[in-house]
């Protein structure tokens, strides 16, 4: 079964989920102060936004299913630069951490939040700066 399927592009929509991804990414760096936790599921929560905005500007979503997580990160991967794999696999980890902070027990330390904040604004900047190739 497919992970995505096709829809037209809404360059508003797009734009939409581009700005929510980087209020989600102004809220995780407020957090680090405040709770590691709330700041690292709050930048995996904007690499996710951003991700989907780069999905829908080359006019695809993901279906609800299990795992959709994983290819909307799969398909942001395949459509950026390979230079970023490492980032990647930094996001891979944030995803099963955060599912373990989520539904189990896992300690999220101040350095891995600051890690995550810091790899998340550099992410939404690549992603701004390939979605603006194909939508000004």
């Amino acid at each position: 079964m497919a992970t995505t399927k096709k829809q037209k592009i809404d360059p508003r929509q797009v734009k939409q989920f581009l700005a929510d991804a980087e209020k989600k990414a102004v809220a995780a760096r407020k957090n680090l102060e405040i709770d590691e936790e709330t700041a690292y599921q709050t930048a995996y929560q904007a690499v996710l936004k951003a991700s989907l905005a780069l999905m829908l500007s080359h006019g695809e979503r993901p279906r609800v299913q299990l795992g959709h997580h994983v290819a909307i990160l799969e398909f942001a991967q395949k459509h950026l630069d390979p230079a970023h794999a490492s980032t990647f696999d930094l996001f891979d980890r944030m995803r099963r951490k955060r599912n373990d902070s989520f539904y189990d027990i896992a300690i999220i330390s101040e350095v891995e939040a600051g890690e995550a904040v810091n790899a998340v604004d550099g992410y939404l900047k690549v992603v701004d700066a390939d979605i603006r190739k194909r939508i000004p």
